[in-house]
């Protein structure tokens, strides 16, 4: 079975199924068992604002602490904790399963135009080539996979 769609669910049940996916993860010296909310649960509630693309964090905490939670902690001190759980989500994001196919492509992410790319301040981007000219920016991969145990491709030569 998949995973669910987490918009889909009421948002109590999302951020409670979030935590505890998140929550094995976090190192224990990051966990502080006094506080309003888990850091699990503050984790889960940041990718839910990502999932239901909130642009303002401070109108989506609000909005969860009227409506929804209103025992959080306020906005201010979420934040704070939210970047000591930095390298957990870096983690997170990074984890790899063993996959049997994968597809990549890649593409140049342009920064700038060609030209004025030695006034350019971004951190690695790089001058390049690509079909459509000399580029300066990054090299965009994106990949995908196929599980085959899900695949109901069958060999006709058995029966």
């Amino acid at each position: 079975m998949g995973r669910p769609n987490l918009t889909l669910l009421p948002l109590s049940t999302a951020v409670t199924m979030l935590g505890r996916w998140i929550a094995p993860h976090i190192p224990l010296k990051l966990l502080h068992p006094h506080e309003k909310i888990l850091e699990a649960e503050l984790l889960a509630v940041a990718l839910l604002q990502k999932l239901y693309n909130v642009p303002y964090p401070s109108r989506w905490w609000r909005f969860l602490k009227l409506n929804h939670f209103p025992d959080f902690p306020s906005e201010p001190q979420a934040r704070i904790r939210l970047a000591r759980l930095t390298p957990v989500v870096q983690q997170l994001a990074t984890e790899v399963q063993f996959v049997d196919f994968i597809a990549i492509d890649s593409e140049p992410l342009l920064v700038s135009t060609f030209k004025r790319a030695p006034r350019c301040k971004f951190h690695g981007a790089r001058h390049g080539f690509s079909t459509t000219g000399p580029v300066y920016g990054f090299k965009l991969h994106g990949w995908c996979t196929l599980k085959w145990q899900d695949c109901k491709i069958r060999d006709p030569s058995r029966k």
